[in-house]
């Protein structure tokens, strides 16, 4: 059975291509998709298989890589000295003592009346070795120490030649420990000390030399050592160009050390296929061979269906091929998993390349493998092949073919692990297999929602709802239920749509809704009801359809209005200022009130009651002030971006919404003056004041200047100053005339031209 950090390792190396991003490229929008292929398919045999929940938190796992060596150099000592050291003391003395220490380690274990010293007094490993006399064994200890600064980071600083004379003298000093050492295993790991120093120092004829010269004195039983120094050996015939053998070894290695995985599958190098001849004609046996294939496999933009067909035909128990479907699985499942509804396809594609162009052929390529593994009959266990049979037919989209797949996976499958993850792909699959939508669907769905224990298990299973029902929402000419499921309703204020928000406001009013309509809605013991009163009131207020305005607001009780701010926009600025601190004594109106007056004063003025031009430039100074340009925007707007007046961006809205990534419709930003200019110009035609006169003109002087800048992308756009004109030739002796002359520097520079 194949060793955990096998399984772990081949995945890692997987997703390495994927994982990777240059450091000069622009930092991608994360990768949208879906899995459910959890730990449990792994192999259920295997503690710890929960490590590999989030296959691609395989990276961070192996960024402690040298801790697997660690760990495996310290259990090989415990098991050696029987066990009875603890692995802490143990690593204690191996790794966290100076060589002073084990100097005096030495000592104490040569003459019974040498204390042991303060930091090792109660060590368990260190008196096991005072306590049986194992004096080979303190000895190597401090010789390893003596090697360590050699074999580890140095000081830049230090003369490589010096540095490399020093290691010289250690290699000949561990020789000769070597000769008078009667332990094997001791021998084996001055061997190890010896061997690698030559390797560091770059004598690598010479790590040739000791491997063959020491390795046939040493009869020990085998041990994790042995493959440090066949990794060594292996780096050496690398480094004198002799690649087909030393990628045989880091095979070998590969295979058998888990602590020295990971550099062996980096080392590993064939250039060409003699060389690849050439390493196969190395290999012993077809387990061996396999392996090789195995390694190339993991190699990014390997032919992995042609590795695995050669895999199993060398091999057909490999444990390397559950592995390898398994990558190839997951893969697949990355490009076509929900493809026909994954709202973020297009993103996926420009930034990913997913699905790639042959996603679809290499599907049914291994659907093929997998028919003709099943149906030879040579596997050990089939399970992981059932299940992968039916999860390839699911991805793509034969959802007949993958339920008929999995009810025969569920009469082989008897561990508790594997039936976790058959019962987690026929979620999947029922999810991505309806048809179509009704009541009993939503209320299925709303049921899997709020207590379906594996759904809430995997927040994939969220997603992959939301967006096959938002499909199929769409379909049926329902976009308040596609949108919500989707997103939350606050992402709708930045561009509010009429027919989402009617859609859900009859929802609301509905008093049979399904779960589903009823999770969706759900506001504590009420529902959003006036949150989209409040929503579609404003919407209709940017486009001065106050009277449905009104209408829409007087569907929640009056006394709720007050909850959906406070507006003053009759405040007169020539200066336009949009977060403008206003007086405090300005009478303040919610939303509805404001409605009231608006429609109060048009009707007054239209009717010939009271003030007509002051009454209208009272109406058009409220509708400038609640645009864009001004500080009562929030009354007809929820979400004002200071960039968005840059030509790029007028340009890509195209007199639309401005894209906005953050929001699915983008941001309507409520830039229109006309209405306001309307009003202005009304007023002046119907003031028998100079001065208000003078005062409609200039604002609806502003409001040709905002509309050139709102157009000034288009072709032929120019800027006009007929309300300027207006100005000067009109009112040039009004008290308002010397002030805006005064405080409106643009005004100035015109009229000074």
């Amino acid at each position: 059975m194949m060793n955990r950090h096998i399984f772990a390792f081949l995945l890692y190396a997987a997703l390495l291509p994927t994982l990777a991003w240059g450091n000069c490229r622009p930092v991608p929008p994360p990768f949208y998709g879906y899995s459910f292929i959890g730990p449990q398919i792994l192999d259920p045999r295997l503690p710890g298989a929960q490590l590999w929940l989030d296959f691609d938190a395989l990276e961070a796992y192996y960024q402690q890589k040298g801790n697997l060596q660690v760990k495996d150099n310290l259990e090989e000592w415990q098991e050696r000295y029987c066990g009875l050291p603890t692995i802490q003391d143990i690593g204690a003395v191996v790794y966290g003592a100076s060589i002073e220490e084990l100097e005096q380690l030495r000592s104490a274990v040569q003459h019974d009346a040498v204390s042991l010293g303060f930091r090792l007094a109660d060590n368990t490993f260190a008196r096991y070795l005072k306590r049986n006399k194992c004096l080979e064994t303190a000895a190597y200890l401090v010789f390893a120490k003596a090697c360590e600064p050699y074999v580890t980071r140095r000081d830049p600083w230090d003369s490589p030649r010096f540095t490399y004379e020093l290691m010289q003298r250690l290699v000949e000093r561990g020789r000769r420990e070597f000769k008078k050492t009667k332990s094997h295993y001791i021998r084996l790991r001055y061997a190890y000390q010896i061997i690698r120093l030559a390797h560091y120092s770059k004598e690598y004829e010479q790590v040739l030399r000791l491997h063959d010269e020491l390795m046939p004195q040493i009869d020990n039983k085998p041990s994790i050592i042995e493959h440090w120094i066949m990794g060594h050996r292996a780096g050496a015939l690398m480094a004198l160009g002799q690649q087909a053998e030393a990628s045989y070894l880091f095979s070998r290695i590969f295979e058998l050390s888990p602590g020295k995985r990971e550099s062996a599958y980096r080392s590993f190098k064939i250039r060409d296929e003699e060389e690849w001849r050439q390493c196969l004609l190395l290999c012993q046996s077809d387990r061996e061979r396999a392996v090789l294939y195995a390694v190339r496999a993991s190699m990014p933009n390997s032919r992995l269906l042609v590795e695995m067909k050669n895999i199993y035909a060398l091999d057909p128990a490999s444990p390397f091929l559950e592995l390898l479907l398994i990558r190839e699985m997951k893969k697949l499942e990355r490009e076509l998993m929900g493809l026909a509804f994954n709202r973020l396809r297009e993103r996926n594609q420009r930034y990913y390349k997913v699905p790639g162009p042959d996603a679809g052929a290499r599907v049914i390529g291994l659907q093929r493998f997998v028919y003709q593994v099943l149906a030879e009959g040579l596997l050990p266990d089939e399970s992981i092949w059932r299940l992968s049979d039916g999860y390839l037919a699911l991805l793509a989209g034969n959802y007949y073919d993958a339920q008929k797949a999995f009810e025969a996976a569920r009469k082989t499958v008897n561990s508790k692990l594997l039936l976790d993850q058959l019962n987690a792909f026929e979620l999947a699959l029922k999810i991505s297999a309806y048809p179509t939508i009704n009541d009993a669907i939503e209320e299925e769905v709303g049921y899997m929602r709020q207590f379906d224990k594996l759904y809430r298990q995997n927040p994939d299973f969220a997603r992959l709802t939301s967006d096959k029902m938002s499909q199929l929402f769409q379909q049926n000419g329902m976009p308040g239920k596609a949108f919500l499921i989707q997103h939350p309703l606050q992402s709708l204020r930045p561009s509010p749509q009429l027919a989402i928000l009617d859609e859900l406001i009859e929802i609301c009013l509905d008093t049979n809704r399904t779960r589903l309509e009823t999770q969706l809605v759900i506001k504590g013991d009420s529902t959003v009801l006036n949150e989209l009163l409040d929503m579609k009131a404003t919407y209709l207020m940017s486009q001065y359809e106050f009277e449905a305005a009104l209408e829409t607001l007087k569907r929640m009780n009056r006394v709720e209005w007050g909850k959906y701010g406070l507006f003053s926009p009759f405040v007169d600025r020539i200066k336009d200022c949009v977060n403008c601190r206003l007086p405090d004594t300005v009478t303040v109106y919610n939303k509805g009130e404001l409605l009231e007056r608006l429609l109060d004063m048009e009707y007054r003025a239209k009717a010939g009651v009271g003030n007509t031009g002051l009454l209208y430039y009272q109406i058009g100074l409220a509708i400038y002030n609640m645009s864009y340009f001004s500080y009562s925007w929030r009354a007809t707007d929820y979400f004002r971006s200071g960039s968005s007046l840059a030509t790029s961006k007028l340009r890509a809205a195209d007199g639309g919404p401005i894209p906005d990534l953050r929001f699915p419709f983008g941001n309507r930003e409520h830039f229109d003056c006309s209405q306001a200019r309307y009003y202005f110009e009304r007023a002046r035609l119907f003031t028998e004041d100079p001065d208000l006169a003078a005062r409609a003109t200039f604002m609806a002087a502003k409001c040709e200047r905002n509309e050139y800048y709102v157009n000034r992308w288009r072709e032929g756009a120019r800027q006009t100053f007929d309300n300027f004109e207006l100005l000067m030739s009109n009112y040039s002796d009004t008290p308002f005339f010397l002030r805006v002359i005064q405080e409106c520097k643009y005004f100035q520079a015109y009229a000074t031209r």
